[in-house]
């Protein structure tokens, strides 16, 4: 059996092959359609470490979540079945496992050689500071260099070996042969790492090559290097269901995809498990790829990024000027540098007349004064093909209102024709419009009321690519605004203000707020991102928790703000029924928000 036959092996159980490529070397395509939604693969760890800040909150080997309520935007959906407590480690006390399973698991893998009780001294993992990158790296490469050391012993038995060969494992199992494969086949790229890089990776690998569990072990310092080499440039951030990191895994497997700034794949995580899953229709042949980096990222960001960590150069469409999705990055322009942060600063320090407002304050101001969200909700709609005037500049509500009917839900009907609409052309102030099958009573929501693409005025295109197109071009008509809404900077400054307004309540700002990001997003991630879907999900909370704020505070409530909620609600269900599944806790929430909104409008019938 030649060293890679159970690789090759486990990946055409899945549909897919490793090509030779002449610019990316090697890549993963498909060998059959994968559909979006379908998981295109699994990768186990090698090896994982938590963060320390929040080691306490999920499982330290299964990484589920586990100890508190999940907990939401939304004041309207409570949750009343909180899970079970972790169990600390009675021993070294800095350790939590989710049950005893967990706990003997972790025991047999990584954690006797650990364990030990809390002191007072101060030579705590060998003169590591606990919150550096160092410590990380060190329990990296202690629980890698382990695994690997096993796997190395048991290939030495022949015994061992006799036996695996007369009890051959399914193929499409990720057995430990198949991630050692893997794991030997990735690049070090020791080669172009900065001299400060290769003189740590050699004290790491001199410390955990002087551990007593690892003294016999056939790995030599230099073996150790070359994986740090590999962690640098293939390790993952393992995060939960809110998209917030909590760890790092070695996943070899995963590895082996190659980056887009355009993915048709997306990286998510089953606990510790990473779960690659196609976010767009994948045709045979067509190279499988995920993102590396955020790709709300401005390009020259991006390319820095990939450039120090990953040595390379993303040539990618998103990186190139020749097309639509290209255009994106010229849109968004720079990120604030530090200097420019160490500016702002000093201005906003500044107590002299001269002193420039903060950008956030005026967003806020623009907010609470200039932008009437019904108002502008019944001037810009799907149904009358009103434009903002084009002498004016594009201020940030009329961007909102002016972009949001070309986008949503025209973008994801585009990627998935098995979007429904009513397909009603009545006003939007016709009580006939208010909801769809109004006349019955609603058990779940499964078509826009928006008209249809073919329509919708103004049009906004056939397909994904027209309508991101047109939405885009409308912008070089209008002169610039003192707060460019498209820029990079802005989404920045709006997404901090985003999470500030849910936290304190105040619903219709953040619903505001949200409708921005939405946008944003929109245009930068393709419909079925994570990302998209989680936003759209807090978006969806904002909306209906406005609703409820304005109806204690006893205003009307109007049938346009209902219509927002019914439209965010369907998109949330729609991009995470295709990301996080129907297993995932966001599932629930958005069925949850679903089932009280429809009680809502069944008692005003």
């Amino acid at each position: 059996m030649s060293t890679t036959e159970s690789l090759r092996k486990y990946l055409a159980s899945y549909q897919l092959a490793l090509i030779e490529d002449k610019e990316k070397g090697r890549s993963v395509i498909a060998t059959a359609p994968l559909e979006r939604g379908s998981i295109i693969t699994t990768s186990q760890p090698l090896g994982t470490v938590p963060l320390k800040a929040n080691r306490h909150e999920f499982c330290n080997y299964c990484f589920r979540k586990l100890g508190s309520a999940t907990a939401t935007a939304t004041a309207a959906v409570q949750y009343s079945n909180a899970p079970p407590p972790l169990q600390r480690c009675s021993r070294c006390k800095s350790a939590y496992f989710c049950d005893m399973a967990c706990f003997k698991n972790a025991w047999l893998s990584y954690h006797q050689f650990v364990c030990r009780p809390p002191s007072n001294d101060n030579d705590k993992n060998d003169n590591l500071d606990d919150e550096d990158d160092s410590q990380l790296d060190l329990e990296m490469t202690e629980r890698v260099a382990l695994n690997v050391s096993r796997f190395m012993k048991r290939n030495q038995s022949k015994e061992q070996q006799q036996q695996e060969e007369s009890q051959p494992e399914p193929n499409d199992e990720e057995t430990v042969q198949v991630t050692m494969e893997a794991f030997a086949s990735l690049m070090d790229h020791l080669d172009n790492h900065p001299r400060y890089l290769l003189d740590h990776y050699q004290f790491i690998a001199k410390t955990v090559r002087e551990k007593p569990y690892l003294c016999d072990t056939p790995l030599q310092e230099k073996d150790l290097v070359k994986f740090l080499g590999r962690f640098k440039c293939n390790n993952f951030a393992i995060y939960d269901e809110q998209l917030f990191t909590i760890g790092e895994g070695t996943y070899p497997i995963a590895s082996l995809f190659n980056h887009s700034c355009r993915p048709n794949a997306a990286v998510l995580f089953d606990g510790s498990l990473l779960v690659i899953k196609a976010i767009d229709t994948i045709e045979p042949n067509e190279e499988i790829t995920i993102a590396y980096v955020d790709i709300a990222h401005s390009r020259t960001e991006r390319q820095k990024i990939l450039r120090d960590k990953y040595f390379f150069k993303c040539t990618c469409e998103r990186c190139r000027d020749d097309n639509i999705i290209g255009r994106i990055d010229a849109m968004l322009g720079e990120e604030e540098s530090d200097w420019d942060r160490a500016e702002r600063l000093l201005n906003n320090n500044n107590h002299g007349d001269n002193k420039k407002q903060d950008i956030s304050q005026q967003i806020m101001d623009l907010i609470n004064n200039d932008w009437d969200l019904l108002e502008m909700t019944k001037t810009y709609n799907r149904r009358n093909g009103k434009i903002p005037d084009q002498s004016k500049p594009l201020s940030l509500q009329y961007y909102v209102h002016f972009l949001l009917p070309f986008l949503t839900p025209y973008l994801w009907s585009a990627s998935n024709p098995a979007i429904q609409f009513v397909g009603t052309r009545s006003p939007p102030n016709s009580s006939s419009s208010s909801s769809a099958n109004s006349s019955a009573t609603l058990k779940h929501l499964t078509e826009f009321d928006d008209p249809p693409a073919h329509a919708a005025l103004p049009y906004p295109g056939g397909s994904y690519r027209e309508i991101l197109e047109s939405a885009i071009d409308q912008l070089s008509t209008y002169p610039p605004a003192d707060i460019i809404p498209f820029r990079i900077t802005t989404l920045a400054t709006c997404t901090r203000l985003f999470f500030d307004t849910m936290m304190e309540g105040q619903w219709r700002q953040a619903t505001k707020l949200g409708m921005y990001i939405l946008v944003q997003y929109s245009i930068i991630y393709p419909p079925y991102h994570p990302m998209l879907a989680q936003h759209l999900l807090l978006l969806a909370k904002s909306a209906w928790n406005s609703i409820i704020q304005n109806e204690i505070q006893g205003r009307k409530l109007e049938t346009f703000q209902e219509r927002g909620v019914r439209r965010w609600i369907l998109l949330a269900k729609e991009a995470i029924l295709y990301t996080f599944g129907k297993q995932s806790t966001m599932w629930r929430e958005v069925l949850e928000l679903e089932w009280i909104f429809i009680r809502d409008q069944n008692l005003k019938k």
